[in-house]
């Protein structure tokens, strides 16, 4: 179930970079937690299907104004230097002798950051974190002897909530 789970993380990351609209992308980021859940199969997973894949897809539709996150002005300059870099880091996980849910969830984590640079809406920087987010359950998964507390650090959407909170607020 983990490599399944793993490479259907993967895919919906490609599939939040490649939506234009805000609501079709909550809705990848939602089943892109369930499968990094999924794959991580401790209890903490409960906790991280609820919180990055119910609780803030939620919280960022109701905050969304506009439906579309446009492509930036010139971001087909960034998709070279992005696929290099993925690239790399696939390269350097997969040398290093890691299992394949470490290497997807890296690649995961490089593809959700690239939705703030390749998208530009309102709440691209949130959404690009939790993205990032789901892939650090993957990569959390991955290590065989994972303690509560790291399962908890990596299940809890910290950064993500901080950034929606920030957003709600300048309303």
């Amino acid at each position: 179930m983990s490599g399944a789970a793993s490479t259907a993380t993967l895919v919906l990351s490609i599939g939040i970079l490649c939506a234009r609209r805000i609501e079709t992308v909550l809705q990848l980021c939602a089943a892109q937690a369930l499968c990094a859940a999924a794959a991580l199969a401790t209890p903490v997973a409960g906790l991280a299907v609820l919180l990055n894949g119910v609780v803030l897809p939620l919280a960022m539709l109701r905050v969304n104004r506009a439906p579309d996150a446009a492509l930036r002005h010139h971001s087909t300059a960034f998709w070279l230097p992005a696929l290099l870099a993925l690239v790399t880091a696939l390269a350097v996980v997969v040398k290093l002798g890691s299992n394949g849910a470490a290497a997807a969830g890296v690649a995961a984590v490089l593809l959700g950051l690239g939705f703030s640079v390749f998208r530009s809406h309102l709440l691209a920087p949130a959404i690009s974190l939790l993205a990032a987010q789901n892939g650090l359950l993957l990569v959390a998964s991955a290590h065989p002897h994972l303690s509560l507390s790291l399962a908890l650090a990596s299940a809890v959407p910290l950064l993500p909530s901080l950034l929606l909170a920030e957003n709600r607020l300048r309303r």
